[in-house]
């Protein structure tokens, strides 16, 4: 398969340079952090024992195009400041308490979470920004400090909690490279284009979307403690939607997400899985809708890192709020809770995998701690946890996962020291279905996870939706086929997955396959490697909603019959 390599990073670069001297965000960010250490205090208040300013620039292009026009362009210029204050002490501060979505945040409180400020270096503009929102903070921080030993007074379960609240971390000072872009916009539109135009080939495709992104980030940060960090990287990324619609009116989506760190991208790898997705959609219009069914299911990669992000990575994430909220894994460190042969670990270290571009590579978090290896389940044993410096029992230290939803994975792979070919999985699926008496199996080729993070949030419940109706999980099958114990199989569409604990699934991961694919989440936060999963048993049914009538003419162009 030929690269174009050459042409790419002609046509893209990241201009990559060393600032002189000390830098002017860093040099204002350390000069307010220590005005505020030292002056910050309100009558008959506690000081300030910690703060931490995290100021990121974000510099980006983005292109959209739809059957070979350009519908969309976006540059994006901005700089975004974080600010944690703490009251108290380590082992108990004002940290903790229930966290607002957005929407339920007080106006006062939204304007001052993800404050943008100047993307001029004025060093005035930038203090001002910086003792504007540490003001805000601190009152709040008072206030919840106070709240805070108020409902600890009150309570058995706190009173047992004997972990601090916020763990001692070495300071780390790094200085690396500060990156641009420099992006030859024409020639990127033609191919954007070029590749859009591929979908009108396909008449059964009703909206089709190829996108375009090149993203800067900056990352500034200081605290109290000594940490100073600064590092740059870059990610560009193609993604692909597609929606169609069967005879009878159920929706139909799929999608394809590329990633790059350097804006190398195997085009021609592009175009093949663009026809292979189109024809799969063409093709699932005239398929039978799946039943209702519980039983072994066969999960193709790359497809299986959505199941796995789903599944298991709210499982190994920890802080003291989640595992107040659930914690289902806390107390079986050092126990079995898979198979033997898997083994999960997470690296954020690693930049690719296979030739593919890892979206979750870094080197600090946003806690200012360095990014470390976590071997999180050894031979199907229970050994860690993705943490921030929320501590929580057992673990009183951060392996650099505080992100920014909170704990959240990086480069998360999924192994198994006895993989098996997938014509071995589909063996054993047919096995497995004779087993429990079943006379097919479904085997899902292609899903979904529509989701923006990979976190410690369990979106899975075996209760309802508050309408009566069963949770669904957000793991989406797009491709599905029934697969008969006798070998025979059929394309079927429409198949919801039931949610159920995800702790009882991990003990119906019978088999992996010897085929790891990287699955990209979609804001290109996180990477999952992982290969075809064999699950013994899982709930499925008939999607419902969403139908829409056919359109009443053809589409333009399209000849009458």
């Amino acid at each position: 398969m030929k690269f174009v390599k050459a042409l790419i990073l002609s046509l893209i670069a990241v201009c990559i340079s060393r600032a002189s001297g000390e830098n002017v965000i860093l040099s204002a960010m350390q000069s307010e952090l220590n005005r505020s250490m030292e002056n910050l205090v309100m009558e008959e208040g506690e000081r300030p024992y910690f703060i931490s300013y995290w100021v990121y620039e974000y510099a980006s292009f983005a292109l959209e195009a739809s059957m070979g026009c350009l519908t969309d362009q976006d540059d994006g210029h901005y700089r975004v400041l974080n600010v944690d204050v703490r009251v108290g002490d380590y082992e108990f501060d004002n940290s903790g308490g229930k966290e607002k979505k957005w929407w339920q945040l007080e106006d006062e409180d939204r304007k001052y979470r993800n404050m943008q400020v100047p993307i001029d270096d004025d060093t005035v503009a930038l203090k001002h920004r910086l003792w504007l929102v540490t003001d805000h903070k601190y009152k709040k921080a008072l206030e919840d400090y106070g709240n805070k030993k108020k409902e600890k007074a009150l309570s058995v379960e706190d009173a047992e909690d004997t972990t601090p609240d916020f763990s001692k971390e070495e300071p780390e000072v790094y200085a690396g490279d500060e990156v641009s872009l420099s992006i030859d916009r024409n020639a990127w539109e033609q191919r954007i284009k070029n590749l859009s135009k591929l979908f009108t080939e396909y008449e059964d495709i009703t909206i089709s979307r190829v996108g375009f992104k090149a993203r800067a980030k900056n990352n500034y940060f200081v605290n109290s403690e000594g940490s100073k960090i600064q590092k740059g990287n870059a990610l560009y990324s193609i993604d692909i939607e597609v929606q169609s619609r069967s005879d009878d009116g159920m929706p139909l989506t799929d999608h394809l997400k590329f990633c790059s760190t350097d804006g190398d991208f195997d085009f021609p790898r592009i175009e093949a899985e663009i026809a292979d997705m189109a024809d799969r959609l063409t093709a699932l219009k005239q398929a039978e809708e799946c039943e209702s069914y519980i039983g072994p299911v066969l999960i193709a990669s790359p497809g299986s890192g959505a199941f796995v992000a789903e599944v298991l990575v709210p499982l190994l994430s920890a802080s003291k709020k989640l595992w107040k909220d659930g914690g289902e894994l806390k107390n079986k460190v050092g126990q079995r809770i898979m198979s033997a042969s898997i083994s999960v670990f997470d690296d954020p270290a690693l930049d690719s995998y296979q030739r593919q571009a890892l979206a979750g590579h870094y080197q600090f978090d946003n806690q200012g701690v360095a990014a470390r290896r976590v071997d999180l389940v050894e031979n199907g044993v229970l050994r860690g946890f993705l943490l921030s410096r929320s501590p929580v029992k057992g673990f009183e230290k951060s392996n650099g996962h505080g992100r920014t939803n909170g704990v959240q994975a990086g480069n998360l792979f999924v192994k198994s020291s006895s993989p098996q070919s997938f014509p071995q999985l589909k063996n054993r699926l047919m096995s497995e279905c004779r087993k429990q008496g079943k006379s097919y199996g479904y085997m899902v080729t292609s899903a979904l996870l529509p989701e923006s993070s990979v976190s410690g949030v369990v979106f899975t419940s075996s209760g309802s939706d508050g309408g009566g109706r069963p949770a669904m999980s957000r793991f989406k099958p797009v491709e599905v086929y029934k697969v008969y114990t006798d070998g025979r199989q059929e394309l079927e569409r429409g198949m919801e997955v039931m949610a159920g604990s995800p702790l009882s699934m991990l003990s119906k991961i019978k088999a992996l396959g010897n085929d790891p694919g990287v699955w990209t989440v979609d804001y290109g936060t996180a990477s999952i490697v992982a290969p075809s999963i064999l699950v013994s048993e899982l709930e499925v049914r008939k999607a419902s909603g969403g139908e829409q009538t056919q359109p009443i003419l053809p589409a333009p162009g399209e000849a009458v019959e």
